[in-house]
C-alpha cells in the first residue's frame, strides 16, 4: 500500500493553495532536495516527475506549467498569461519572484512598474561577465577578427530592472516585442551579487551572420541562429548549477518549445494576419484589470512505494 506523507502534503498545500501570491505560513520553506518531495532514488526512478513534485522542489506557485528549454537541461516555468513567456527556475543568481509570489504575479507587477532612467543604461564591459564565459568571449572576438567578421559588442550584463523594462516593450509599453523572459542569462549574478552575465549581444552585418554563428558554435557558445529574431545573441548556460540528481530527473521532463521574440508565441505556431496586434491588445486589457485571484487548488496526495 502507498504511504502518504502528511508533512509533505502540508508543505505543498501551503505553497500551492490559496490566491496567487499568498504568503506561505511562517517557518515553512521550500524543500531543497528531490527526496523531500517524494521523488525516489535515482536507481529506482521509473517515471517522469509530476508537476506537483516540480512545484515542491522549486517552491513555484501559479497555474502555469513546467518543462525544459528545448536546447538545454534547465527547468523553466511558463506562466498562464495572455502572452506567455518562459522563465528559468532553480538557477542561483538569476532573477526570480518575491517570496510567496507566483510567476504570473511577478509578470503583472513588472508590467505595472515605472522604472527610472537607469534602466536605459547599456553595459558592454567584459569584466561584468562570468569568468568562464568571459574567456570564451575573448577567444570568440579574436576568432571573429581573424576571419574578417565585423561584429560590434553591444551589451553584456543587464540588470534585472533593465530586463524587466525591456520585457515591458510590446506589452505595457509601445514598441515591438523585445524579449519573452524575465530571467535572461544577461542578468545572472554570482553568490555575492556581483554581475556574472553569461550572454552577450553583437551588431553584425546580415551577410556575415551565418559565419558569426559558425564561429560561436565552434567555440561552444549557443545562439538562436542567423535567421532568428535575436541574431547577434550568444550565451552559455550554467549547467553546473544543477546537481547530477537534478539533471537525471530533469531530463525526463517534456521539452518546452522556443518562444519567438517577434510574437511571444510558441515557435512554429501559425499566426493569422494582425495576430501580433491582437495579442498585444489582449495583454494590455489583461494588465489593466485587477490581479486575478486563482481558485484554491488542493494538491493530490503524494505517494511513495513502501
Amino acid at each position: 500500500m502507498p504511504v502518504r506523507k502528511p508533512a509533505l502534503l502540508a508543505l505543498t498545500a501551503a505553497l500551492l493553495s490559496g490566491a496567487a501570491g499568498a504568503q506561505s505560513p511562517a517557518g515553512l520553506r521550500p524543500p531543497t532536495t528531490w527526496a523531500d518531495c517524494g521523488i525516489p532514488p535515482l536507481e529506482s526512478l521509473r517515471r517522469d516527475p509530476s508537476p506537483l513534485e516540480m512545484r515542491c522542489r522549486y517552491g513555484a506557485q501559479g497555474p502555469g506549467r513546467f518543462g525544459l528549454l528545448s536546447y538545454l537541461d534547465v527547468p523553466v516555468y511558463r506562466p498562464a498569461t495572455p502572452l506567455p513567456g518562459t522563465h528559468i527556475v532553480g538557477v542561483p543568481g538569476m532573477p526570480h519572484p518575491e517570496p510567496g509570489e507566483s510567476f504570473e504575479e511577478w509578470e503583472w507587477r513588472v508590467l505595472r512598474t515605472r522604472f527610472g532612467p537607469e534602466v536605459r543604461r547599456v553595459h558592454n564591459n567584459l569584466l561584468q561577465l562570468d569568468p568562464v564565459f568571459m574567456s570564451m568571449i575573448r577567444r570568440f572576438e579574436r576568432d571573429l577578427a581573424s576571419r574578417g567578421i565585423r561584429a560590434r559588442r553591444r551589451e553584456t550584463y543587464r540588470s534585472a530592472e533593465r530586463q524587466a523594462w525591456v520585457f515591458q516593450q510590446g506589452r505595457s509599453r509601445p514598441g515591438p516585442f523585445a524579449t519573452t523572459t524575465l530571467t535572461s542569462w544577461h542578468c545572472r549574478v554570482d553568490r555575492l551579487g556581483r554581475p556574472a552575465a553569461r550572454a552577450a549581444d553583437y551588431d553584425v552585418a546580415p551577410g556575415q551572420l551565418a559565419r558569426f554563428h559558425e564561429v560561436a558554435a565552434a567555440i561552444g557558445l549557443l545562439g538562436y541562429g542567423a535567421d532568428s529574431n535575436d541574431p547577434g545573441h550568444v550565451f552559455l548556460p550554467d549547467l553546473d548549477a544543477a546537481t547530477g540528481m537534478d539533471l537525471a530527473v530533469l531530463r525526463l521532463l517534456p521539452r518546452v518549445m522556443h518562444v519567438t521574440l517577434a510574437t511571444g508565441r510558441p515557435e512554429g505556431e501559425w499566426q493569422a494576419p494582425g495576430a501580433t496586434d491582437r495579442w498585444r491588445q489582449r495583454t494590455l486589457e489583461f494588465i489593466r484589470n485587477p490581479v486575478p485571484v486563482w481558485p484554491t487548488w488542493y494538491p493530490p496526495a503524494v505517494a511513495v512505494d513502501g
